[in-house]
Parts: C-alpha cells; structure tokens; sequence
C-alpha cells in the first residue's frame, strides 16, 4: 500500500516538475518574442524617416525637439517628445486603424469626437454653445441692422447632417435639437434679419446624398436644394433650376474620416454648372490679391481635402465680379457651408464679397460704402454659428473695429481694394466655371 502511495507521489511530482519546464520553456519563449518584437519596433523607428503631413488625418505630425536645458527644467521637452514619439510611431495608421476595429467589435458607437453612423455615415458630435459669444454675436447683428437699414438683410443657418439624418445616427445617441436652437436664435434677432429656414427642405431630400459621409459638410446637391428654398426671400425670381452635373472627384475622405480614423467610405464631388448661362466671372482673393477667371481651384483636388476645390478653402476675402447688368452687390458673412453655395448665386448679383470673419479684420462699413453693397446674407452651418467668437468683431462699427484690432494687436490689410477687375490676370488653369469641365473628371488639371 505504501509503495503505491509513494509510486503515485512520484509520478505527480514528476508531472509537476514537467508542467514547471514546460511553463519556463514558454514564459522563456515570450520573452524573447517579446525582446525581439521591441527590438524590432525600436530599430523600425530608428530607421523610419519621420513625416511631416498624416494624410489619414490631414494635419501636420509632430516634429523632434529641439533638446535645451531650459525645455528640460521647465518640462517642455518630454511634452513634446512624447507628442513626436506618438506622431512618428512605425505602423501608426495601422494600429489607430486597428483600435478603431476593436472599437467597433466592443460596439462603441463613437471614436474620437464622431459618431459611428448607419450606412458609413461619420457625423460629428456638436459642441455646447459658446454662450458668451453667442449673446456678443447677437446683439453685434442687431446693431449692425440699426446701422443699415437700408440694406436687404437675411439669415441661413444650415442643419448639420446629425440633425437632418436622424435615422443614420447610431441607436440612442445623444445630440442637440438644432430646431430649438434656430428657434432661440431668430427669437431673439426678431426683425434684425430676414431668416430663411431650409431644414424642411432639406428633411424632404434626406434620403438623397446631401451630406457627405466622411466629412462634416453638406453636398453641392444639398446647397442646391437649400438655394432653390431661398431663393425668394433672397428676392430671386425664376431661379435656374436646370443644371449640368460634373463630377470631379470620386474618392474624397473627409474631415471626420481624419478625425475618427474611419476609412470605409468614400464620397463623390461634383460641382453644378447653370445650362444656358455662359459663366464669367473675376475672382479676387484678398490674401495675395490674386485673380481668377472660375469659382474653383481645380489643383486643390490633387489634395486630400478635395472640398477645397470650391474657392481653394476659406480666406479673409474673396471677391467675385460678373458681367450682370443688375446693380445688386451682396455681402456673405460664412463659413466653409458657403463655399460650395456661393456659385449658385452668381446670375443674380453684379458682385458677391464674401467675407469669413475667423480671418478679417478691415473695416467692415468702409466696404459696405466702397462695395455699394445691398444685400447681406449671413450663412453658417448652426454647430459653427454656436461656437463662433470672430463674427461680433467683424461687425463692430468703425471705430469698435479699430479698437478690437488694438487691442488684439493685429494690423491686417486685407481689404478688397484693386478687386474691381482691372488685373486681367487669370487662372492658370483656366476653368471658367463648371463649363471647362469635361468627362468625370472635369475639371482641368488633377485634383
């Protein structure tokens, strides 16, 4: 009996003794996969040429240091090391995209500030309201109307895609009632402007492509609808409703596929050209003061942000003449919606000045009396318009402006002046319009 009981010790001893080798020959094995794997990664990103641009993300990637006793003492060097080790890191796209998968997998319904929607749409999530800032931009409008009341003044605020496409969001998400936010704000400008809601315009068409689903802008067919429903009250009559489409880019990734790190989708651009109406224009832009002969930028789509294609993106100024015989001059206050709204405009106005306030600062008053402006229309997209901090500044009265430019300490020239057409410069690509666009790819030159 002992003997089979000492037997049995001995063999379970021998077991554990086997199972302790085994246990060490793996642990042993991890640890050199594991060493090799870092060895690997470390002489990857030692040998890795660092980059300057993430298109993935469209933005500029952290560059290194510059070492100093002082960045050390104050503790700026390791801030920014650490912001170029993550930046550079060998495989970096990849492994955000795989975080992103296991994101997916755990069933969260948003990465990095956007919603995961339906059907591959990316929207993204608003902002609370910049209260203070908003209150300053309300009552700069109402003041701006008692200084021009002989001006034709409007409003569009344009429904974020979140608003509009409801049903693609992901079930249970939380989002601002924009209704209620439009509802506050023309409560309170009352007769200040004349505003014009397109959201049942655009609720009717919301199973068409009118937003993007990569990027947080709305589609050219989106601003068309939004145009035809404005027309009126922008005292248009018999507005063109008849137009040749062009698409010029089938593989935009916008801002929000940057943003989340979301890459399955692609949208289309197309840019709408008036049938019948032979487009000409001269297109001043302040920052260099030069001119163009089309409303777009068709080298822009050989960059990632194809939406730049309209105007080449935002700029203090850009001013747009056309041979219209009517005296009408129209004033835009905007942010990027317009850009691909604007071209809709331009049969009905001698001029259109549109100005971007995040990146102005001349005199606003003196171009209303040098433009012979009479007509104003501010168009936003609403999550832009809650936040914004530039529009009360923009507005102020003469000698407001030139305080706040004192005290921002900011001296920027970057009027309108010379955009009167008297430079027959031209773009050097030429595209007059839509109408020099041809095939799907329309527009002459890559982008």
């Amino acid at each position: 009996m002992n003997e089979q009981f000492e037997e049995r010790e001995s063999r379970k001893a021998r077991m554990r003794r086997l199972r302790g080798q085994r246990a060490r020959k793996i642990h042993q094995s991890l640890s050199i996969v594991f060493c090799l794997t870092l060895v690997v990664f470390i002489a990857a990103n030692l040998l890795k040429k660092d980059s300057s641009f993430s298109d993935s993300e469209n933005r500029m990637l952290a560059q290194r240091p510059e070492f100093s006793f002082s960045s050390i003492a104050d503790g700026s060097f390791m801030k920014d090391f650490e912001s170029y080790v993550s930046d550079q890191f060998f495989m970096r796209d990849s492994w955000i995209s795989l975080k992103l998968l296991e994101d997916k997998l755990l069933g969260k319904k948003e990465s990095n500030g956007v919603y995961l929607g339906k059907q591959g749409y990316l929207m993204e999530i608003p902002d609370a309201p910049d209260e203070e800032n908003l209150a300053r931009n309300l009552r700069a409008i109402q003041d701006f109307y008692s200084r021009h009341t002989d001006l034709r003044i409007s409003m569009a605020l344009i429904p974020n895609s979140f608003h509009i496409l409801k049903d693609k969001l992901p079930a249970n998400a939380p989002v601002r009632n924009q209704a209620e936010d439009i509802a506050r704000i023309t409560g309170t400008l009352g007769q200040s402007v004349n505003f014009l809601d397109v959201s049942p315009a655009l609720e009717n068409h919301a199973d068409e492509n009118i937003y993007y689903k990569t990027d947080h802008h709305w589609t050219t067919l989106g601003a068309y609808y939004a145009f035809l429903s404005m027309a009126d009250g922008l005292g248009i009559s018999n507005p063109i409703q008849n137009y040749t489409v062009y698409t010029v880019a089938n593989d935009f990734s916008g801002t929000l596929a940057s943003k989340s790190g979301y890459h399955k989708s692609l949208d289309t651009v197309q840019i709408y050209a008036p049938q019948d109406v032979e487009p000409e224009y001269i297109v001043t832009y302040s920052d260099d003061q030069t001119k163009y002969s089309s409303l777009y930028r068709s080298e822009c789509l050989n960059d990632k942000d194809k939406y730049t294609v309209f105007f080449g993106g935002n700029h203090a100024t850009v001013d747009i003449e056309t041979p219209n015989e009517d005296k009408r001059v129209l004033l835009v206050f905007k942010d990027s919606y317009a850009n691909c709204f604007i071209p809709f405009l331009t049969p009905y106005f001698r001029e259109i000045v549109m100005i971007d306030p995040r990146y102005y600062y001349e005199s606003i008053d003196q171009v209303i009396q040098r433009k012979n402006v009479t007509d104003v229309l501010y168009l936003y997209n609403i999550n832009t318009f809650l936040g914004d901090s530039s529009l009360a500044d923009t507005l102020a009265a003469d000698e407001l402006a030139q305080d706040a430019q004192t005290e921002n300490g900011t001296t920027t020239d970057t009027g309108t002046e010379g955009a009167a057409g008297t430079d027959s410069t031209t773009d050097a690509n030429n595209t007059t319009g839509a109408d020099s666009t041809t095939g799907t790819d329309n527009t002459t030159g890559t982008d």
